[in-house]
């Protein structure tokens, strides 16, 4: 079932890419390569002859006598232009056609063309039922060829395609500048070999590739004003004139010699405009001047096969997938980006220099969206891995209580108060009372190294193995040399203990102290200023066996004020990264000696809270305070 609901999205995902669902996405993609590419090259052989608003207004109203075209045809073929082409549909019958007729036939080198009704796709060719805008007889039989000018729209109303041929009962006719190229490069309709969906070959040199739907892509050279070597319709007519009459003709009729002609309208206005790659505006006339031109330089446009499309799909999505489950976040995101624009750079490069049309926009949208649905379920994944992990943490945190006093012993002659704030939801502190007999009790707080998993569970070792070696002993240097020992002689995965023991006898007012390199107490009286009180020599517990401790005694007295803390207290920090310190904590205590345990723990609590602010809590803090009463 898991792999059918994996297969699913893939199949989706294919589909999508095979049958070209984001095809207009892809084709605007394709527009900006088109106009990255442009100029291409262009033959000097092609010139264009533009109808536009200077000849309407010197000849007249359009559509022109077709006397115009007939002088034209005239006077080009007396210039030795070696074709002339009329992107124009000569539709209905004329008293003119006759001379324009007459004119074509003489010169041989005329190609009208005709427009046909929407062919449809049957068996692997384009067929059309018939005319829907046929030539006129007479120039149909003048001309030296015919074609259609059928253009194919794609969904944004863009003419990037068209078909190069097609049958009309059992005949084949060509599109207009694939006849004009036959001709130009002396090729027999005959030796023409289809292959509808990939190519056309018009001879054994010369293979014309079509999109895999049976289209020609055009290949624009260059925007509309900037393509091939333009003409005005009406200067060319003007020119003639002024050559017979011995004066200096505005276009010098010599530079037609061997030039393809293309005339066709392009005043304002005109119908006979299209939207293409490069313009929003682009005459007609200029799209079959790009075919011949795309034949003549053998610069075409080929796209990728579906499959092979599918196969790089595939490709780049498996990059894409692989490094957002299998690298780190930050690194997943970069490789992404790298990814993506390596792909897209090497599918603009082979486009640019090769005219090879990848799929683009699908290939890298799916990319994202693989790289974000990964990304959003690896982080769910481990949403609920943290959330169950929390859960742990919480039950470890019970358990990792139940090895600290449950509550706070009040034995008589001693008032003691302890604060105890993981950084985390286990922490590494500890602290423990032993109660001794004959007014006796033992007080330790320590601190593991390292926080987190880790040194809580060093910490239950630690309480569990120190409440065995305290029992019934009253020497603290014999506590801690056994609680070395124990824990030295085990592996301790690298970690370690720092903890002061103190054992308070309110019998006999005296107290006895040992540390295992922790920091000093803090000791105030009510005869001296507050001071720091530390036994030397103490190694951490867990570093070495048979390190050897030292003892110190003291006299204690009613109202003498003793503090234990861990280094998360004066290692404590604010935003400014400023340490709290065991000068701001004597000072503290100096300040409320007065108050009971209870309340200079609470000073100090408040103290240090309004000094940390908002900042992160990076160390466990703990702080035990034991006051002597009046026994």
């Amino acid at each position: 079932m898991r792999g059918f609901l994996a297969a699913v999205p893939v199949l989706i995902a294919l589909s999508l890419s095979y049958f070209r669902v984001f095809e207009p996405y892809e084709l605007q993609t394709y527009d900006w390569r088109c106009q990255l590419r442009v100029p291409r090259p262009m033959s000097k052989d092609i010139v264009l002859i533009d109808i536009a608003d200077d000849s309407v207004e010197k000849l007249g109203q359009w559509p022109f006598s077709r006397k115009y075209h007939s002088a034209l045809i005239d006077i080009l073929g007396e210039a030795g232009a070696k074709a002339l082409l009329f992107d124009i549909l000569f539709v209905e019958p004329s008293d003119e056609d006759a001379l324009m007729a007459h004119s074509a036939h003489a010169k041989n080198n005329v190609y009208f063309c005709e427009a046909l009704a929407e062919p449809k796709s049957e068996k692997d060719r384009f067929v059309s039922a018939g005319f829907l805008a046929p030539l006129v007889e007479s120039c149909k039989k003048a001309a030296r060829g015919v074609g259609f000018v059928n253009v194919k729209a794609d969904v944004d109303g863009k003419r990037r395609r068209v078909i190069p041929m097609i049958s009309m009962e059992g005949n084949n006719i060509y599109q207009l500048s694939f006849q004009l190229a036959l001709d130009v490069l002396d090729i027999k309709k005959g030796d023409v070999v289809m292959d509808p969906k990939r190519s056309m070959r018009l001879s054994k040199a010369l293979e014309v590739p079509l999109d895999g739907e049976g289209y020609f892509l055009v290949n624009y050279a260059s925007r509309w004003r900037d393509s091939f070597q333009h003409y005005s319709y009406a200067d060319i007519l003007t020119s003639y004139v002024q050559i017979i009459d011995r004066e200096k003709p505005a276009v010098d009729l010599k530079c037609f010699k061997d030039k393809i002609c293309f005339v066709g309208f392009t005043a304002t206005g005109a119908t006979d405009t299209n939207a293409t790659p490069l313009e929003p505006v682009y005459p007609m006339m200029g799209i079959h001047a790009n075919i011949l031109n795309s034949i003549l330089q053998r610069d075409f446009i080929r796209r990728v096969d579906r499959f092979p499309n599918l196969v790089v799909l595939a490709l780049l999505v498996f990059l894409v997938l692989y490094g957002a489950l299998r690298l780190k976040p930050l690194t997943a995101f970069r490789v992404t980006i790298l990814t993506l624009c390596l792909f897209t750079t090497v599918v603009v490069f082979i486009f640019y220099h090769w005219g090879i049309w990848a799929d683009l926009f699908y290939p890298c949208m799916l990319a994202i969206l693989t790289y974000v649905i990964s990304t959003l379920s690896r982080v769910l994944y481990e949403m609920k891995k943290r959330e169950l992990i929390e859960n742990e943490l919480k039950v470890a945190s019970q358990i990792q209580k139940s090895f600290l006093p449950a509550a706070v012993p009040q034995p008589p002659g001693l008032d003691i108060a302890v604060y105890m704030k993981p950084a985390k939801a286990v922490g590494g502190d500890l602290y423990a009372f032993i109660p001794l007999g004959n007014g006796q009790i033992g007080v330790m707080l320590g601190d593991v190294s390292g926080k987190g998993t880790p040194a809580a569970l060093f910490m239950a070792k630690t309480v569990s193995e120190f409440k065995f070696s305290a029992h019934e002993r009253t020497d603290p240097v014999e506590v801690l040399s056994n609680l070395n020992h124990s824990i030295a002689s085990e592996s301790t995965g690298g970690l370690f203990v720092t903890l002061t023991y103190v054992i308070f006898d309110t019998a006999h007012r005296k107290l006895w102290m040992s540390s295992a390199g922790h920091l000093p107490m803090v000791v105030a009286t009510l005869s001296a200023p507050v001071t720091l009180v530390n036994a030397e020599g103490g190694m951490p517990i867990g570093v070495m066996d048979g390190v050897s401790f030292e003892k110190i005694e003291k006299t204690i007295r009613s109202g003498d004020c003793f503090v234990l803390y861990s280094d998360g207290v004066s290692e404590a920090r604010n935003r400014k990264k400023d340490e709290f310190g065991i000068e701001a904590l004597q000072k503290i205590i100096q300040e409320h000696h007065d108050l009971n345990a209870q309340g200079i723990l609470d000073a100090a609590v408040g103290c240090l809270n309004r000094f940390m602010g908002k900042a992160d809590q990076h160390d466990d803090i703990t702080l035990l305070i034991v006051k002597v009463q009046a026994t």
